[in-house]
């Protein structure tokens, strides 16, 4: 009599989710734990109290509510970056320009904020988000044509147009549009009609966060749930079998790229709205880099970029503090946040983490 064979029993749904979400959970606190400690021990190569300094960029970042919510605003422009780069990513898209487009969305929306008058609130901040957004996506056209007509890298043209924008908007507020009661090179003050309101009183919390959490929402249904975003997603896992699907592969990339350069544009209107009040020179402290690496962090999930930008924010806002209480150089932040990202991208324990929890589960 012949053996009848069985079929492998499939793992059920739940146990894929403990598998998936445990692994993920355990690589990340094995990496904060790797990285704070490689932190802690320069620290202390350096003559200084690693604990001290861990606790006084605790407190600058979570001393009390204001420095709580300020640190939440601190993530806002951090959560569009990563979106931005999540987006592109996503679709196989290197927009390394995040940080140009940037600062052409903030110019826009500081440009209808100081030249508009007359408006109220409902009408004016609106209209300053969605400047932003378009000069976002705008600033990514050239890159798209000159992708699409010579196939020429966006890698290097998204790149060079960062230094571009810099230059071009630090030239718009240094002549044609300097306010000349300014001290320094600034556009003149946006109206009031134009500032987002706050969400806590006497911190820089303002509705850009809500706007930013939503803006998170909305395009992990975009690229989970939606026609369009599964297209994308498709072309960014093989561009010729998408292709051969019948996947309109260029107007996939164009949209990937614009929506890229609009939620990150969205994110300098918000800091001009909510925060500056009038557009600056050298307003960003590199936000646009942090949003690639957040979006690295996040492994390109939209909301997986909400808590990473959290990280990042905590990391930003609390260094200061770290530095003035106990002496240690903001750099020791800058390289935690390396360290993080370069085990992210490597995935050292991933594996060894998730075959430890599939016989554990199973």
């Amino acid at each position: 009599m012949l053996n009848k064979s069985r079929k492998p029993t499939e793992t059920p749904i739940y146990k894929k989710i403990i598998v998936g979400a445990g692994t993920q959970i355990a690589n990340y606190i094995i990496i904060l734990f790797i990285s704070i400690s490689i932190g802690a021990l320069v620290i202390f190569l350096s003559g200084m109290d690693p604990l001290a300094a861990y606790l006084a960029l605790i407190k600058g970042a979570f001393g009390n509510w204001i420095k709580t919510a300020d640190t939440l605003d601190r993530s806002t422009v951090m959560i569009l970056a990563g979106i931005a780069g999540t987006l592109a990513f996503r679709t196989n898209v290197i927009n390394l320009g995040l940080e140009g487009q940037l600062y052409i969305g903030a110019f826009a929306a500081a440009l209808v904020g100081f030249s508009i008058t007359g408006l109220s609130k409902a009408v004016h901040i609106p209209l300053c988000l969605m400047a932003g957004m378009l000069g976002g996506a705008i600033w990514t056209l050239p890159v798209i044509y000159m992708k699409l007509r010579w196939n020429i890298t966006e890698l290097v043209t998204t790149l060079m147009m960062n230094y571009i924008a810099i230059r071009f908007t630090e030239y718009l507020i240094a002549f044609p549009f300097k306010d000349p009661t300014a001290r320094l090179a600034g556009s003149p003050v946006l109206e009031a009609s134009a500032r987002l309101p706050k969400l806590i009183q006497g911190s820089t919390l303002n509705i850009g966060f809500i706007i930013a959490i939503a803006t998170a929402i909305f395009i992990f249904w975009f690229l989970f749930k939606s026609k369009t975003g599964y297209e994308m997603r498709m072309v960014g896992l093989n561009k010729d079998f998408a292709a051969a699907s019948g996947i309109p592969v260029n107007r996939s990339y164009s949209l990937a790229m614009m929506m890229s350069g609009a939620i990150v544009g969205l994110g300098g209107a918000i800091m001009i709205t909510g925060f500056f009040g009038r557009f600056l020179g050298s307003f960003s402290s590199g936000y646009g880099w942090d949003g690639m690496m957040i979006a690295l962090l996040a492994q390109n999930h939209p909301l997986g970029v909400i808590p990473a930008s959290f990280f990042y924010g905590a990391l930003a806002n609390g260094a200061l503090a770290m530095q003035s209480a106990t002496g240690v150089p903001q750099t020791v932040v800058v390289m935690v946040k390396g360290t993080v990202v370069f085990f992210v991208t490597v995935t050292v324990f991933v594996r060894f983490i998730r075959r430890r929890l599939t016989k554990w589960v199973t």
